[in-house]
């Protein structure tokens, strides 16, 4: 039996940490190898955060409805993988609108992103609210979204972590469906996860290039 890595509950999330960790250490605790600013401490308590939002599964609430449950509980996964996804890119040295992390993102994954958001919002109902309650920043992004500019659909997950943690965004808002809004919130949180675990894989294989 292959002996298991002292930090598999890391690596089963985020393939390569151990690898990562190694690397570091190997280059005297730098993260710089990896693209990264900051020091190692900063990379392992993104990689803690990131285990938890993606092992987040669901929050229970008395005396609430099953949908309304579960629109409250993929909202809340949203606002946890936007947080991991601001932490990781602070980390990279990546700021907003995250051009250099989108060039390595296939167009056709935005593109399927954006027509799930398009089917379950035809009205704009979610997205009025959002961007009625967002910051200027935030408008003007949801606003390119919109206009057809679909690398700014990260935004969403912006405007929902914001509206959310400050109590003016429910599991249905301005008379869109709390089945639609789980739709939407897994979605957006399934790419922001998928984007920041493949984003890493690509910084760990090409640390292991250029090492070699």
């Amino acid at each position: 039996m292959a002996e298991k890595s002292e930090h598999q509950y890391l690596d089963e999330v985020l393939p390569g940490f151990s690898e990562a960790r190694i690397l570091i250490k190997v280059n005297g605790d730098s993260v710089k190898p990896l693209g990264f600013l900051g020091d190692k401490f900063e990379f392992y308590r993104f990689a803690n955060r990131y285990r938890m939002a993606v092992r987040f599964t669901s929050i229970q609430l008395e005396g609430f409805g099953e949908n309304t449950e579960r629109g409250y509980s993929a909202l809340t996964r949203t606002f946890f993988a936007w947080s991991v996804f601001e932490r990781y890119t602070d980390l990279a040295g990546i700021h907003c609108p995250y051009a250099p992390f989108f060039a390595y993102v296939p167009k056709i994954e935005l593109s399927k992103l954006a027509q799930v958001i398009d089917r379950a919002d035809p009205s704009y109902k979610l997205f009025d609210h959002l961007r009625s309650q967002s910051l200027p920043q935030n408008q003007d992004q949801l606003d390119r979204f919109r206009s057809g500019d679909r690398r700014a659909v990260v935004f969403y997950a912006a405007a929902i972590r914001h509206i959310y943690v400050h109590g003016h965004l429910t599991a249905h808002p301005n008379g869109c469906t709390s089945e639609n809004v789980e739709t939407i919130c897994h979605a957006i949180s399934d790419f922001l996860l998928e984007g920041i675990r493949d984003d890493f894989a690509r910084r760990l294989k090409l640390a292991h290039v250029v090492s070699s």
